[in-house]
């Protein structure tokens, strides 16, 4: 497969290298999928031989810069492994035997070539849909849930239709925001069984659409429908109503995938935990321990921007679920978030001030901010708050007495 690219980038010699192109204004941002890709460089022939190519990249705007490295032959083009998704802002410093493009960028460089990585399509949810008859028209009540960390303003898509295969209208002209509400005055003329379903766009142009919902619309004020297990299905002969989402059956079928779904776990398929238990918050919209479980497989698989998705969808769901806080705790420090990360875990802790694992994982985390006091108060913590948690006292031991030895023999750092 062909790797991806950013364009070429114009360099001549004078007593020094100059760029010819101008820092990023005004120009379209190119969008890569994927998280390793080729930067090209372009250098006049008069430059050479070079000395070094160094590659800067910033993901903050130009406000921080971090060297990535060198070209190591000096042959465009350089290959970067971005460290996530995000907007990246690079800066190219070529030295030849008369000297450097450039100093290195500082505080507020502008960068040079600029690409918006995303890699990860977006997480889309369509919850129960209902519809309200009045006596003039019908309103039909649309939730979903849509997560992704580089959506537009407008990225979301409400689509309509009378068969399963053909719902392509939009319920509105052009698409909405991301606010997870939308209750449609459906038009008179259009009565019956329709379909809904939720389609959302990425600035990447990665576009994922939900599994598609049943309502029965009408023109007039009706008599109270049937129970939701039984009228979607005699309006559709053949279905099962296991298969209706947020149905009695289909809430049971729920609750078996998700016990599936741990078994699957504990023997170490993550990935058959995961598929089982998508199928389960299909039939069962409203499952916050469903993703907040979810989110801990795909971080264990690696998955860091999938498991963040599932992680804020529980706690939408359930702002207190204590699964989703440690896990978003976890990503928030793994991507150097510590104030976000120990604003987690004291979200825990405001509920349950006798949670050892997370006085633990607080002790962590100090560690790695090099603040070895709390560190040490958090692990003392985590060693004497619960005499029931044997595994995380074992665990705060054995980090006091590292921290000790540490103390007594610096090399030990080492």
């Amino acid at each position: 497969m062909k790797p991806q690219t950013i364009g070429r980038l114009a360099l001549i010699s004078l007593v020094a290298i100059e760029f010819l192109a101008t820092p990023v204004s005004g120009q379209e941002v190119p969008v890569i999928h994927s998280q390793a890709f080729d930067i090209e460089y372009q250098v006049n022939e008069a430059a050479l031989p070079l000395v070094s190519v160094r590659l800067w990249y910033s993901n903050d705007g130009g406000t921080h810069w971090i060297e990535y490295g060198r070209d190591e032959d000096r042959i465009p083009p350089i290959r970067f492994r971005s460290p996530g998704e995000g907007l990246y802002g690079f800066f190219f410093v070529i030295t030849n035997s008369t000297g450097s493009s450039s100093a290195p960028p500082s505080k507020n460089t502008l960068p040079q070539q600029m690409a918006l990585v995303d890699y990860t399509p977006p997480l889309v949810q369509l919850h129960q849909v209902r519809a309200n008859p009045g006596i003039d028209e019908v309103t039909v009540q649309i939730r979903w849930t849509a997560v992704d960390l580089h959506f537009s303003y407008r990225p979301i898509e409400i689509l309509y239709g009378v068969t399963a295969d053909q719902v392509v209208n939009r319920i509105t002209a052009n698409p909405v925001a991301n606010t997870g509400i939308y209750d449609w005055s459906v038009p008179p003329e259009l009565t019956g069984s329709v379909a809904i379903r939720i389609a959302a766009t990425d600035r990447a142009g990665q576009r994922v659409e939900s599994d598609l919902q049943w309502v029965e619309v009408s023109a007039r004020k009706v008599t109270p429908a049937q129970p939701e297990s039984a009228a979607p299905a005699s309006k559709h002969p053949g279905l099962d109503d296991s298969a209706l989402a947020g149905t009695p059956r289909a809430k049971e079928r729920a609750a078996q995938l998700f016990s599936l779904a741990m078994e699957d776990a504990k023997n170490g398929q993550l990935m058959e935990g995961v598929s089982r238990l998508r199928e389960a918050v299909k039939l069962d919209p409203n499952m916050p321990e469903a993703f907040a479980q979810m989110g801990g497989m795909l971080y264990l698989l690696g998955d860091f921007d999938r498991a963040s998705g599932a992680y804020e969808i529980a706690l939408r769901q359930q702002p207190g679920s204590r699964e989703a806080l440690l896990g978003m705790a976890r990503i928030s420090e793994r991507k150097g978030e510590m104030p976000a990360a120990s604003e987690r875990l004291q979200t825990i802790l405001r509920s349950n001030p006798k949670d050892a694992e997370v006085w633990l994982q607080l002790g962590d985390l100090a560690v790695h901010q090099g603040d070895e006091v709390r560190a040490r108060e958090c692990y003392l913590r985590a060693s004497q708050i619960d005499p029931q948690a044997s595994a995380v006292i074992a665990d705060a031991h054995q980090r006091l007495a590292l921290m000790a030895e540490v103390s007594r023999n610096p090399s030990a750092k080492k």
